[in-house]
């Protein structure tokens, strides 16, 4: 079910509502660049700013475009576990093949609140469960324990770990164990030596550079370092300056430099990019055009 690069999908606006059209484009473009999968709702496609319907919607587009070529993930997560539990419904109804659970935040539950959150959604949805751990949006933090815990449970089949702490991604690993996936929070992750490579990755940057993102995956997989190396280096200079913004702020207007039809504007709490930014941004993506894959025999 996973496998590869999962893109979460910018979400283009035009003035108040969702452009549903150029989100559609954008998919079909994804597609065409043979992405792994697709992650509607999240960080970033501005997902704490969209109505249930909107998020539902953007579902709905997601999986019609893709058929049965790739799975579509709809990120269900809150700090309200019956509101979770309702948007996992949903997402279900809506033709998800797995909903995306961040931790709850805000109200920084303990391991045994967490565990009963993901537990209580588990047995009120039947669809494929991803624990999402991103304790620096969330502040707070999946313990080893609990995600061995939750793995016993049957719906519950893979792990996003989005922790900056490199020490812990070995501990985290052995807990997945064979009872679940790992997720990559990046094509540029880490690989474990003598652990199982993880099974997707997540990136952000795939809604810039899909085709670029695949190859430097595939490269990392089959351990040809020195061309992965290639490669890393040309995307680490546009996550860079993505990263100069909160997300999806530089994602956002990279894609429209990409694509002009798809809109830049973002809803409030959210502002345009600096000049200084934009300017960065500017200079990433048109290094990148440069930037000649051999193995593909084009230009990125």
């Amino acid at each position: 079910m996973l496998s590869g690069v999962f893109v979460p999908l910018v979400t283009p606006f035009l003035a108040t509502a969702v452009d549903e059209d150029s989100f559609a484009h954008h998919v079909e473009t994804l597609l065409a660049a043979g992405v792994g999968g697709l992650i509607a709702g999240g960080i970033a496609g501005e997902g704490p700013t969209l109505t249930p319907r909107e998020k539902e919607r953007l579902v709905r587009i997601a999986v019609e475009a893709a058929g049965r070529r790739v799975p579509v993930v709809a990120a269900t997560g809150t700090n309200s576990t019956a509101a979770t539990i309702e948007a996992t419904r949903m997402a279900r109804q809506a033709g998800a093949s797995a909903a995306l659970v961040v931790t709850p935040y805000y109200n920084k539950p303990g391991q045994e609140g967490m565990y009963r959150h993901f537990e209580a959604v588990a047995r009120a949805v039947d669809l494929p469960l991803i624990l999402h751990n991103v304790p620096q949006r969330t502040n707070v933090t999946l313990a080893p324990e609990t995600i061995d815990r939750l793995g016993q449970l049957p719906s519950i089949f893979a792990l996003l770990d989005e922790s900056e702490d490199f020490a812990r991604q070995r501990v985290v690993a052995e807990a997945c164990a064979d009872r679940l996936w790992r997720i990559a929070p990046s094509s540029l992750s880490a690989f474990l030596p003598g652990l199982r490579p993880p099974r997707a990755c997540l990136e952000p940057a795939a809604n810039i550079a899909p085709r670029l993102c695949g190859r430097l995956w595939e490269l990392r997989l089959a351990g040809k370092g020195k061309e992965a190396a290639e490669l890393a280096a040309a995307l680490t200079t546009l996550k860079y300056a993505l990263d100069l913004e909160p997300e999806p702020v530089g994602v956002k207007y990279a894609v429209s430099l990409m694509t002009p039809t798809f809109g830049s504007e973002l809803r409030l709490p959210l502002t345009p990019p600096s000049p200084s930014s934009a300017s960065a941004i500017r200079v990433a993506i048109a290094a990148l055009a440069g930037v000649h894959d051999r193995a593909l025999h084009h230009l990125v």
